[in-house]
């Protein structure tokens, strides 16, 4: 089992890291989508009964719609990823060879004057 913090720094991105860390980066979404609900019915009853009651309802309902929208962004996140696993599943499956990394050599341009001369 590899250290989840020492692949948030592999350059070479061999192993996906997100797939992992999108529970925690949900359960973070839904408590702030809390705690902005909870402060804005505080923020409303502060200012008076009316206020509050108004921020409540509003509340409520953005905090609704936030969690709706706040899971299909992590969904479409993680469809990605299978797409990608069953990409490569289908390729083993077919015999292909994914394609080799590019290297710091291939993705570094020539200096100029330094092209080989055809």
């Amino acid at each position: 089992m590899s250290n989840p913090i020492a692949d948030l720094f592999d350059f070479s991105f061999k192993k996906m890291v997100a797939p992992s860390y999108i529970k925690v980066l949900y359960g973070l979404l839904l408590v702030g989508i809390a705690f902005y609900c909870l402060v804005s019915i505080i923020t409303g009853f502060t200012a008076g009964f009316g206020y509050g009651l108004l921020a409540l309802v509003i509340a409520v309902i953005v905090a609704f719609i936030g969690v709706i929208f706040a899971r299909i962004y992590m969904e479409v996140i993680m469809v990605f990823f299978r797409i990608k696993d069953l990409l490569e599943q289908m390729a083993e499956a077919k015999g292909v060879a994914p394609p080799p990394m590019p290297t710091q050599a291939s993705v570094t341009p020539p200096l100029p004057g330094t092209e080989p001369v055809v």
